[in-house]
């Protein structure tokens, strides 16, 4: 692993990392006139280093840090046990399965879309998915501070699982016969979206008892994963 790999950077990001705990180091400009972010660091006993702006463009490979940087612990997960234990707190439990999302920044999206819609937990396949790390935490916008997320050795099986506990599975497959909006979500809901390129396997479809699609208008005919899940899940929620 690159030296850099633990390490976010961006106000809104860091600070939503220092209030979770996630935080080990804070790395500040020596240019900021004013820094509350150093003030909640130093709150929380948290280390922080001044270096100059150049040193901090160097740890970003020259991405917009905003003159803050945080090094973080490694992420780490939760059982299936215990997001069907909070399920069983909501009104109205969603949790999200993601079948093969690889590239970061939409894992990261996903993420900050399952925070604002409030889902119960994330649940990923150990295999051909992105796992936790910065460049997630950073698109998220701190948002994987607050959603718990499950590594499964397999995704069926936790589908199964999630049956067993009173789950109704809906896929979006854009060979679904029904229209994503024409569905009342008025149940326990595991929501699974797929990666853009290959998109949900078959045995998972198969395992499904929905297989809803997104009309597309336009001229494209597909969208992207974590756009899509935002759509999705902002029917499940105005249902």
């Amino acid at each position: 692993m690159n030296k850099f790999d633990n390490l976010i950077y961006g106000r809104n990001s860091v600070k939503e990392a220092i209030l979770s705990g996630q935080v080990t180091k804070l790395f500040v400009s020596s240019s900021l006139k004013k820094c509350d972010i150093c003030d909640l660091a130093s709150a929380k006993n948290i280390a922080t280093v001044l270096l100059n702006p150049s040193e901090l463009d160097s740890m970003t490979s020259f991405a917009p840090h905003q003159g803050v940087v945080a090094e973080v612990k490694k992420y780490e997960y939760f059982s299936l046990e215990y997001i069907l234990k909070l399920s069983k707190k909501a009104e109205h439990p969603v949790i999200v399965l993601l079948d093969g999302i690889n590239d970061p920044q939409n894992f990261g999206a996903i993420l900050r879309s399952c925070d604002v819609f409030n889902v119960t937990g994330v649940i990923i396949p150990k295999h051909q998915q992105v796992p936790l790390n910065a460049t997630v935490a950073k698109t998220s916008a701190g948002a994987i501070n607050y959603v718990p997320v499950v590594l499964a050795s397999n995704l069926n099986n936790a589908v199964r699982t999630l049956k067993e506990n009173g789950f109704w599975i809906v896929s979006t497959d854009g060979a679904g016969t029904m229209n994503y909006s024409d569905l009342s979500y008025d149940f326990p809901t595991a929501l699974i979206i797929g990666s853009e390129g290959k998109g949900i396997s078959q045995l998972t479809l198969k395992n499904s008892d929905y297989v809803v699609k997104i009309p597309l208008l336009g001229h494209l005919n597909s969208l992207n994963a974590s756009v899509a899940t935002g759509i999705l899940l902002s029917r499940i929620r105005n249902k």
